[in-house]
């Protein structure tokens, strides 16, 4: 399992850096979750009184709505409350690599000024580091502003908890 500031290292800086302080809520774990390869899947969970946040993925082969994304969104008004406890809210999705050479986007968004979805943070999957995503799973734990919720380990449910 890879979670934390140890995540980050593992991905090689492909975390743009321009805006770490705005990512001081989130929380990644990595993790062995017996997916197929050819791509992983990500989990996004917030608390269920949380502002919505979503990820949105780009360049996914996933992608078959007519958009050029697919996205996880989970707040107080979307999302599913988790399976054991109702104060967590989830969405999932799998993501297939595409066929492309191109890196595959995750874009972390909240709603900013009017409920303008903006982009705080994002992350790139060059093809090349493919292998350290596939087949795993991607938690992406999304606190409020400032609870640190997640910080603790007994608060980060997992897939047979959440779905």
């Amino acid at each position: 399992m890879f979670s934390g500031p140890r995540f980050i290292n593992i991905i090689n800086g492909l975390i743009k850096a321009s805006n770490e302080a705005a990512m001081k809520d989130v929380v990644y774990e990595l993790v062995d979750d017996n997916e197929p390869t050819g791509g992983f899947r990500i989990y996004l969970v917030v608390e269920s009184t949380a502002w919505n946040k979503a990820i949105r993925i780009y360049n996914s082969d996933h992608v078959d709505s007519g958009l050029d994304y697919c996205e996880v969104k989970a707040g107080d008004s979307t999302g599913k409350p988790a399976k054991s406890d109702p104060k967590y809210k989830v969405d999932t999705e799998r993501i297939n690599w595409p066929k492309n050479d191109d890196p595959v986007r995750l874009c972390f968004m909240k709603p900013g000024t009017l409920g303008i979805w903006t982009t705080v943070y994002d992350i790139n999957i060059p093809k090349e580091d493919r292998t350290k995503f596939g087949g795993k799973a991607l938690y992406i734990y999304w606190s409020n502003d400032g609870t640190k919720l997640f910080s603790e380990t007994a608060n980060r449910l997992k897939k047979g908890k959440l779905v």
